[in-house]
């Protein structure tokens, strides 16, 4: 009954702030949402105690003094809203006993947390960040509990997410996401009003290095092949649009296959000018935004 009744208090707490996810009850419907968030020391450890964790009071000493202090063997958290550092971060999970492998770090879908360089780990430590509830899934999916009889994994999703992009099947408008990709809120690889100005296909020269880290997909993905969909917003004429949404297409696959290296029998490219909206075109916002390209898997 008292377990039943934390499971609830933290179904609570997820609908009420962002969170991590945790493994509730069957009969318990949690939804998540994409909103970033601080949240205090004591409702962290509250959530952590739910995988069945415990803070090691001998680990005291290496997490911020304003998550957690140590008096006697009791653990003292705190009320306090703060985001940290990812190093910081991983000092508090190595604090419940947890670990990241350089193979495991190598899958985050959020890369501002953690890289793996010359097969060492390497966390961010210059600048706090409060990550969303699914920002969270990704990040805990890739630490282990490590246990005397064995090595479990700690992360747990309340609904299934079938290419484990952080992005649960009901709410995934594309659900074969390679691994890798850091997809946006819809399920997708995709780079929304990010290259291109209106009635333009030229690619911004800001944009370059956010197109060359899609190096790193192809190369978790040996033998991937995608399809770069161009598109448009609805302003201007359809025909128009069609043409322009090819040269945007067209203008990204150049550019990973000329210039960040991907195999040109890896990519090919099609446009769908202002067919498929995929944001509502009645804002500037939602125009800009279908002003996208996007990759999808071609087999």
């Amino acid at each position: 009954m008292w377990k039943k009744a934390v499971y609830v208090s933290l179904a609570a707490l997820l609908f009420s702030s962002p969170a991590m996810a945790i493994e509730m009850p069957a009969d318990l419907a949690v939804t998540f949402n994409n909103e970033s968030s601080a949240y205090p020391s004591n409702k962290f450890d509250q959530i952590l105690e739910a995988y069945g964790l415990s803070f090691i009071a001998e680990n005291g000493e290496t997490v911020p003094v304003t998550y957690a202090s140590v008096n006697g063997e009791e653990p003292v958290f705190n009320d306090l809203s703060i985001a940290y550092s990812p190093k910081d971060y991983h000092k508090i999970f190595t604090a419940y006993g947890l670990e990241l492998t350089a193979e495991k770090a190598s899958s985050l879908m959020v890369q501002s947390y953690a890289r793996v360089v010359e097969d060492e780990v390497v966390f961010g430590d210059s600048v706090s960040i409060a990550y969303n509830s699914w920002e969270w899934q990704d990040i805990l999916s890739a630490y282990t509990a490590i246990s005397a009889k064995e090595t479990m994994a700690v992360a747990a999703v309340a609904e299934p997410d079938t290419d484990g992009d952080g992005v649960i099947d009901i709410r995934d408008a594309c659900p074969d996401t390679p691994k890798g990709v850091q997809a946006n809120e819809r399920g997708c690889w995709e780079y929304s009003g990010l290259a291109f100005e209106l009635n333009s296909a030229s690619i911004k020269p800001e944009y370059y290095e956010t197109l060359r880290g899609a190096k790193k997909v192809f190369d978790l993905n040996p033998g991937l092949k995608v399809v770069i969909e161009g598109h448009t917003c609805d302003l201007g004429a359809a025909t128009y649009n069609q043409g322009l949404s090819e040269r945007r297409a067209k203008a990204v696959a150049d550019y990973l296959v000329n210039e960040v290296g991907v195999d040109a029998d890896s990519v090919k490219w099609a446009g769908f000018g202002e067919d498929q909206p995929a944001y509502s075109n009645a804002t500037e916002e939602g125009r800009a935004k279908n002003r996208r390209v996007q990759f999808k898997r071609w087999e």
